[in-house]
């Protein structure tokens, strides 16, 4: 059965994107042997530090890689619900299957820099520690990233698990804007670092206690002659990946039960929504109170609007760090951005729920869905980006960029808006059917839609952030009448592309809505009347990077 199981992962890796492996394979080697010129160009002193902190890298890679990657687990426990195959060996295979590929191989050959760093001791005792110690660590990633991706599907269906998985993408978006104001001072800091090793020594005392230090523990304690204390440190390794192994073989099984857990009582926002008043009582009222009725209880998108608030936690905790506070004042700027890019895909989450409004189509229920997607969109993004701004600017002092960055947050969350049902209608991306969603990007996505809308979105705001640039940086030569003209031009450019661009989005829906619907029912299938206008050329462009990315996704997940 395992064999089986490595041979079928074996060929579903053939097939996958060949640039992909390569590229996989090349950043994979690339890290190997950053690994290996840490280990071999350390001074003595250093070594410990410098290998403790290398293999708490890849550790965490093991961790949220797979989290962050939709493709992570080639072969899924779902796939092999119907087989009559005894729930363990199933599981056991599908462990051993996580060995097998790019991932796998270049672990494996770091970690014989746990074995250079034995030899470099000049102990035969801790070269031998070294070899066991090489391959628990790496049976203890492989576990644990397996481990944890099933226990974030079964997390998903609750309020926790969304959580866990919105810190991780609000942290990895935040490190691809600004990350390089901390990877710059680390990477000047190597030769240091290599020569002295971390500054402090109760910084070296925690590293050597995480599950990366244990192994690199065992070798310095065996090069010292403390054996029994090195037998201690592999122990307690072979220990933890004798847990993290029986962790895995039980999520590892076909989960057959309810897809999300049920509510102990009702939400707070239904509660608010059903007072008298509170939503106008036509076809607009009902689709803003289903609008926000979705965002606050679908895990998914709840997991778009956790994500930005946590990208602009993690932007101002930047610009902390590295000592920019104008950074984290802008915080709230940064969950404004994210309502085009969130939003960019609203009737693919939908699923082939569009049907609904095909079967009812009227100009008063399309305008209605159209408008009312925009009103939640800037509700549920707008009022936690205020709050976080207000928050920041109140912690960093920095009160000249209020106003700046209250024009931002209002140009920005009227054009996303605008931005993002044309997106959701243009680059309409079907997924997984919401009852049979596991990952957290099951939802489906298409890179190429939150690209443009990403651009669109500053070029469409840019009259307002020229002005709050200027009112930000020259507060003393400007006039007195410029402050308001800010604000001025903010909510013209707020209004202006949430109702222009809104309205192509209802043009496009008028005239293409069953198109629209057959290409979340039916990808990829050919239209008679596809269109020549340079919106559906958009539109079938978007619509061939869904299919190539959904291709390339399927056939690395089998």
């Amino acid at each position: 059965m395992v064999g089986q199981l490595i041979d079928l992962t074996f060929a579903i890796r053939r097939h996958s994107p060949s640039l992909k492996r390569t590229w996989g394979l090349v950043l994979g080697l690339a890290a190997a042997a950053a690994t290996w010129a840490g280990v071999l160009l350390a001074r003595p002193d250093a070594r410990s530090d410098v290998s403790m902190l290398l293999l708490v890298g890849w550790f965490v890679g093991w961790l949220i890689g797979p989290i962050l990657a939709s493709g992570a687990a080639v072969l899924r426990p779902e796939y092999f619900t119907l087989l009559p195959v005894p729930r363990r060996r199933l599981a056991a295979g599908l462990l051993a299957s996580a060995f097998v590929g790019v991932g796998g191989a270049v672990t494996a050959l770091t970690m014989v820099a746990l074995v250079g760093h034995g030899v470099r001791t000049s102990s035969v005792v801790a070269t031998l520690v070294a070899v066991p110690c090489a391959v628990l660590f790496l049976v203890l990633c492989v576990a644990v990233s397996r481990t944890v991706y099933a226990l974030l599907g079964a997390a998903m269906r609750t309020h926790l698990g969304v959580e866990i998985a919105a810190v991780q993408y609000g942290l990895l978006i935040a490190t691809l804007f600004v990350g390089w104001l901390i990877v710059s001072p680390v990477v000047n800091a190597v030769p240091t670092f290599l020569d002295e090793g971390l500054p402090h020594a109760a910084m070296s005392a925690v590293l050597g206690w995480t599950p990366a230090g244990w192994p690199v523990q065992a070798v310095e304690a065996a090069a010292a002659g403390d054996i029994a204390t090195a037998l201690g440190w592999l122990g307690l390794l072979a220990g933890a990946a004798a847990v993290a192994v029986g962790a895995a073989l039980l999520l590892l099984t076909p989960y057959v039960g309810n897809r999300t857990m049920r509510r102990g009582r009702r939400p707070i926002g239904s509660r608010i929504l059903e007072r008298p008043g509170m939503l106008p009582g036509n076809e607009f009222g009902a689709v803003v109170g289903k609008e926000l009725r979705t965002w606050w209880r679908d895990p998914w998108r709840s997991l778009e609007i956790r994500s930005s608030i946590w990208f602009g936690l993690f932007l101002a905790a930047y610009g902390f760090i590295a000592d920019v506070p104008q950074l984290a004042a802008l915080a709230g700027v940064g969950v404004a951005m994210m309502v085009a890019l969130s939003g960019a895909n609203l009737y693919g989450q939908d699923g082939t729920a569009l049907w609904q409004l095909v079967v009812g189509q009227h100009p008063r229920a399309l305008r209605a869905d159209v408008r009312g997607r925009q009103v939640g969109l800037v509700v549920f993004f707008g009022i936690p980006a205020l709050v976080l701004s207000t928050m920041m600017i109140v912690l960093t002092g920095d009160y000249d960029l209020a106003l700046p960055v209250l024009a931002g947050l209002v140009a920005l969350c009227g054009t996303g808006s605008g931005i993002a049902v044309l997106m959701s209608v243009l680059a309409v991306t079907p997924g997984v059917d919401p009852h049979r969603r596991i990952n957290a990007t099951d939802a489906g996505e298409n890179s190429f839609a939150i690209q443009i809308a990403m651009w669109l979105t500053s070029l469409l705001a840019a009259p307002t952030i020229v002005a709050g640039i200027l009112l930000a940086i020259g507060p003393g030569w400007l006039p007195a009448w410029f402050p308001v003209v800010t604000v001025a031009i903010a909510l013209v450019n707020a209004v202006l592309m949430a109702v222009a661009v809104g309205a192509l989005a209802l043009r496009q829906l008028s005239v293409r809505l069953p198109e629209t619907f057959a290409r979340l029912r039916y990808p990829g299938m050919a239209r008679a009347h596809a269109g020549n206008g340079w919106l559906d050329r958009f539109a079938g462009q978007a619509e061939k990077e869904a299919i190539k990315a959904a291709a390339a996704k399927a056939r690395s997940r089998g």
